[in-house]
């Protein structure tokens, strides 16, 4: 029996839908529908570890699905781990994870990492989909399940999501959003209200400071940015990126713990095949303590207490390395 069975095949069972640290759309929206399927015939709870992004908080409450933040696993039976292949994506539920004697599975989109959460015969990884939603809804459809009109909405937003409202879109994603409009009785226009978040007074102030300290440079034909702030970096990178940057960092080292979110723009990973996650992120862990990973566009690194001004550095130089042609190009700062 294959994993995309298996564990839909549950019965009986308690079991934890775990997303990674910091939840987003995507893993909240891929675990509700998955709980929503799960529960017919199981007891099942969503588990956040540390914290769920506020996209993630938002879409959990417009669509009543409910989560705890870093609980015991000791009444589970089994987990199934999502949106996620490595271990520090777990946050501080890395250890408790680890120590789990249940059935684990797992199944994710993002570039297989070195770690080895789950056996094979239970891991699922397509890193060729666009979102953990389009996986959960390939395996269900395959599974012959019912999508309700619920389920139908948590997948269409997270594949929404994750595609950056379908600018990595493909042939495919286009069939299945109109499969799930269709099951879920909703205009696209509501699901993008599901996705509306209000940027609260903090969010926008550090999304102007990263802009205020940013150090920007020349690499060939390309401009990438640094920046570092004292929260919401992914939220600061983008903010970076719709400035014009084609490459932009923003980190951070809050309670002695590396945090770097990146983010490239359509143009670069066209022109250049740049990809954050394989070019930057991944190889980081070679200078700082720690692991990476995302995707081409947007990814990020958690580690160890370090210097983030060299780590941003340090991701600056990987990117120049990937978009040079003959080694010709240089970093060139603008003050």
């Amino acid at each position: 029996m294959t994993p995309l069975i298996s564990f839909l095949s549950l019965r009986n069972k308690k079991i934890a839908l775990i997303t990674h640290a910091g939840a987003d759309v995507d893993a909240i929206s891929a675990t509700g529908a998955l709980a929503l399927f799960l529960s017919k015939n199981n007891s099942v709870q969503i588990v956040v570890p540390e914290h769920a992004s506020m996209g993630a908080k938002s879409i959990a409450k417009k669509t009543g699905t409910k989560y705890k933040i870093s609980p015991s696993l000791e009444e589970f039976d089994s987990i199934i781990m999502v949106d996620f292949n490595s271990w520090d994506m777990v946050g501080n539920m890395q250890s408790t994870v680890k120590k789990f004697k249940g059935e684990k599975y797992l199944l994710d989109h993002h570039i297989k990492s070195k770690d080895k959460l789950v056996e094979p015969k239970n891991a699922f990884i397509d890193s060729k989909a666009v979102a953990s939603c389009s996986i959960v809804l390939d395996l269900l459809t395959k599974s012959k399940a019912k999508i309700t009109p619920q389920m139908a909405t948590l997948l269409a937003a997270g594949i929404t999501a994750d595609s950056a409202h379908f600018l990595t879109a493909e042939s495919g994603t286009f069939d299945a959003m109109s499969f799930l409009l269709k099951k879920s009785g909703k205009k696209f226009s509501q699901i993008l209200e599901l996705l509306r978040v209000e940027k609260g007074f903090s969010q926008k102030v550090a999304m102007l400071k990263a802009a205020k300290r940013s150090r920007i440079f020349k690499m060939g034909k390309y401009i990438g940015v640094i920046s570092e702030v004292g929260a919401f970096e992914s939220d600061s990178a983008m903010a970076l990126i719709r400035a014009g940057a084609d490459i932009a960092f923003a980190g951070n080292n809050e309670n002695r713990e590396l945090k770097i979110s990146g983010r490239a723009s359509t143009r670069v990973q066209r022109e250049a095949g740049f990809d954050l996650a394989k070019d930057v992120f991944q190889p980081l862990s070679g200078f700082f303590r720690g692991s990476g990973g995302g995707h081409p566009g947007a990814a990020a690194f958690n580690g160890a207490n370090a210097n983030v001004e060299k780590a941003l550095m340090k991701c600056l130089e990987l990117s120049k390395k990937k978009v040079s042609k003959a080694g010709q190009v240089q970093l060139k700062e603008y003050t």
